[in-house]
Formats: C-alpha cells, sequence, structure tokens
C-alpha cells in the first residue's frame, strides 16, 4: 500500500526560516546571557546545522526519509546541541561548555515551552500551528534573554559579589579577590576616576620599595612622606582621596595611580584603565576572602558596555 504526500514548499520554507532565526537567537541568548565572545558567522553556521535536522526530522515525520526515531531519540538531540554550541564558540574549554550547554537548555526549553502552547492555543489539539508556534518561540527567546541579562546584571550590582581582580603596576601586578561594594562611591578628584580600596599590605608585592615605603609611611600620618613624594619620580602617581564616614567624617586615603586594573567577570578579563588605588591599613575581611574593595561604577559600565556590543551582534 502505497502513500501520497503533498508538501507546499512555500509553507516548507517558512518552518525553516523561521526555525533558522530561532535557533541563531537562541545561540545568541546564550552568547549575550553568558558575555561569551564570537562571530555572526559562527552562530549562523551554528543555527545551520539546527535547521538542518529540523528539516531531516520534518521529512522522517512524513516518512520521506527513514530512522525518525533516531532523529528525534534525546542522545542525539543532545549531541547535535553539543555540536551547536561548538561551532558556534569555539574555541572554548569544557568547562565553558557546560555553562554554555546550560544557559542554551534552559532558554531553549523555556522558550519551547511558550512555542508548544502557542502551537496549540492557535491551532487545534490535532493540527497544531506549526509556524506560529515557531514564532511564539522566537519571541519567547528574546523574552528570556532579556529577562536573564536583567537578573546577571541585578545580581552583579546589587548583592554581595566577588570577582578577581588584577592590579598592574610597571612589570608588576598582583591578582587578588575583590568585593563589589555598592557603598563605594569614592573618585579621584583630580580625574573623577573609581577608586579601588585595597589593603596596605598588599601594596609591597606591586611597587617599587621607594614608592611602597612613602605611602605606607605617610598613611601612618608621618607628614614629612608628601614632601619625599612629591620631589620622587613617583609624583604624578601620588593620590590622597577625601572620604567619609561614621567613624571619620573628614578622613584621607593614600592611593596610586595603577598602569590597569584588570575584573574578570564570567571568565572574561576586562581592562579598567582610568581607576586610582587606594590603600586601607586594616584587614577588609576577618576571614581574607577578599582583599580590595570594588566599585559598584566599574562593573556597572564594563556590563554597559558589553551590553550594547551584544545588542550590535546581528
Amino acid at each position: 500500500m502505497g502513500f501520497d504526500y503533498v508538501i507546499y514548499l512555500d509553507v516548507l520554507i517558512m518552518l525553516l526560516g523561521t526555525n533558522f532565526i530561532c535557533d541563531y537567537l537562541l545561540l545568541w541568548a546564550t552568547a549575550a546571557t553568558t558575555l561569551t565572545k564570537t562571530t555572526w558567522q559562527r552562530l549562523l553556521m551554528g543555527a545551520s546545522l539546527g535547521t538542518v535536522h529540523f528539516l531531516l526530522l520534518y521529512l522522517a515525520n512524513l516518512r520521506i526519509i527513514p530512522y525518525y526515531g533516531i532523529l528525534r531519540a534525546l542522545p542525539t538531540v543532545f549531541c547535535l546541541t553539543l555540536v551547536m554550541i561548538w561551532v558556534a564558540f569555539y574555541p572554548t574549554t569544557s568547562r565553558r561548555m557546560v555553562v554554555l550547554f546550560g544557559h542554551f537548555t534552559t532558554i531553549g526549553i523555556g522558550a519551547g515551552g511558550i512555542g508548544l502552547a502557542a502551537a496549540y492555543l492557535l491551532g487545534t489539539p490535532q493540527h497544531p500551528n506549526a509556524f506560529l508556534g515557531l514564532l511564539a518561540a522566537t519571541a519567547g527567546i528574546l523574552i528570556i534573554a532579556e529577562l536573564g541579562w536583567g537578573v546577571v546584571q541585578k545580581k552583579m550590582l546589587s548583592r554581595v559579589y566577588q570577582l578577581p581582580v588584577t592590579i598592574h603596576f610597571g612589570p608588576n601586578q598582583i591578582k587578588i579577590t575583590g568585593l563589589i561594594d555598592t557603598g563605594n562611591h569614592l573618585t579621584d578628584p583630580l580625574t573623577g576616576a573609581p577608586v579601588v580600596i585595597l589593603e596596605e599590605a598588599q601594596v609591597t608585592k606591586l611597587l617599587p620599595n621607594e614608592l611602597a615605603n612613602s605611602i605606607s609611611h605617610l598613611a601612618k600620618g608621618e607628614q614629612a612622606a608628601i614632601e619625599k613624594l612629591l620631589s620622587s619620580s613617583w609624583s604624578n602617581r601620588f593620590r590622597i582621596i577625601p572620604y567619609s564616614s561614621l567613624e571619620n567624617a573628614a578622613g584621607m586615603l593614600i592611593g596610586f595611580r595603577p598602569d590597569l586594573v584588570t575584573v574578570e567577570i564570567q571568565g572574561m578579563g576586562l581592562p579598567i584603565q582610568d581607576t586610582v588605588v587606594a590603600l586601607c591599613n586594616h584587614e577588609l575581611d576577618p576571614l581574607g576572602e577578599y582583599k580590595a574593595l570594588v566599585p559598584p561604577s566599574i562593573v556597572q559600565n564594563t556590563l554597559g558596555h558589553l551590553q550594547a556590543s551584544a545588542n550590535l551582534a546581528p
């Protein structure tokens, strides 16, 4: 007994096009929410793989080609997802692949649920509207990505969050853990640059001995150290930062201008050049988990630039 099938080419093209856009946006949303670098060409290749699988599954469902059960099997979908992610974000590490897979799957399941509900609501239980379902899933990806990005920003800026910080000065650098401190709004009076507060004990690992000793003496209240600093070759690096607190209504912090400060967010090292490092003469954390206080403006501005870059991506 034979079967006759009618495939409407315009419908198939719309389904393939919508699926391609859906896969592309799904990969793009994964990149945006994980702050992972990629290119639009790689996103195109990853989305193309997903669309080819959709086409084969569509044809197998109509029994035009075999292996429908294999194509829709969970191991097949799992392997395909890994290949799509690998193609879209190559080169990457296995640890990063786990993070990307988690975001890709979470966004995909959420958007898929929206698309499935729309397909049945806008169609019938016997004949769900696949095209409108794909459109709804595409809209779902954009909504979830936007909500997800907002959650990422909110967690980073409004909650206690630690991140690696690297401070560069000449040939030396130190890498410590910094805490995003929502109460730190200090800026350099001369340049308006944000101020990172660092434990004084860390400065000996970074600065030349002459500069480190002078700053240490000045922090202890030895006024003669000011003249020594101003007459040295480091005078243009020297900073005095006024501050106020419950304990000290008119305090002063001694600091310096480093060559570069780098913060690490989501595995990405992000350079912050216009920064001043101020020193405190006590431990910031009794448990020693962090050695610096990072102003939220640094992270906020960095995330803003990253979001703008992600929005410019096709």
